[in-house]
């Protein structure tokens, strides 16, 4: 049985995409950056705004990132729930496990990661959100699940890393405890097989009968 169940938040809790699209877009635009696809910008997603912002722009200058940050995040603000939604049986799932330790742990800024999940609802069901400006190293770095099993007092064994992505898994191996991936998220299935996480599902549909199977 686990006692602390950690979650990704863009791709995993939390269908993010379209805002995160449009928030990449005004700085691309603004600054004049490359015309890149959808794709291509959510291909980028998951290493923190200031990596991801770089990655877009295909650039190392760092006053260059500093500028689409700020222009990215001026719109994000203000846009940052226009599309963005809950995945279907986030919150059952959520529900589920509500007796037991929850938190999030993701490279997305605050105050962007507790604001969303607060004006969806959910926000109580988590002891911590971790974002990536909270002081601890970025995943895949262990640190920051490390640390919420010293705060709970759990195991490797008593630990589940429910996320979306190579980085979740890679954080996951790091901190020695079991990842599963969701493939509804902003890696595809075959990205996900590749990066061999302990279990991969569909949905949380799906995600809800493998825990009542795995007896988590």
């Amino acid at each position: 049985m686990k006692k602390l169940i950690l979650y990704d938040l863009d791709g995993t809790l939390v269908d993010t995409r379209q805002d995160i699209i449009n928030g990449v877009r005004y700085a691309l635009e603004t600054l004049k950056g490359p015309n890149l696809t959808d794709d291509e910008i959510k291909d980028c997603v998951g290493t923190g705004l200031h990596a991801l912002i770089k990655q877009v722009f295909r650039t190392e200058d760092e006053k260059l990132a500093d500028r689409g940050s700020k222009l990215y995040r001026e719109h994000y603000k203000k846009h940052m729930l226009d599309h963005t939604h809950l995945y279907a049986g986030a919150r059952e799932f959520l529900e589920y496990f509500k007796d037991r330790k929850q938190a999030v742990i993701t490279n997305k800024p605050n105050p962007f990661s507790s604001q969303i999940l607060e004006a969806l609802g959910v926000a109580h069901y988590f002891i911590a959100i971790l974002a990536g400006n909270n002081g601890l190293p970025f995943k895949p770095d262990p640190a920051a699940i490390r640390h919420l099993m010293e705060e709970t007092d759990a195991t490797e064994m008593e630990v589940l890393f429910v996320g979306d992505s190579p980085i979740d898994i890679q954080a996951a191996r790091n901190a020695g405890v079991e990842v599963v991936t969701l493939s509804h998220g902003f890696a595809s299935e075959a990205t996900l097989r590749e990066a061999k996480p302990d279990h991969i599902v569909r949905d949380f549909e799906e995600l809800t009968e493998l825990s009542k199977k795995m007896n988590w």
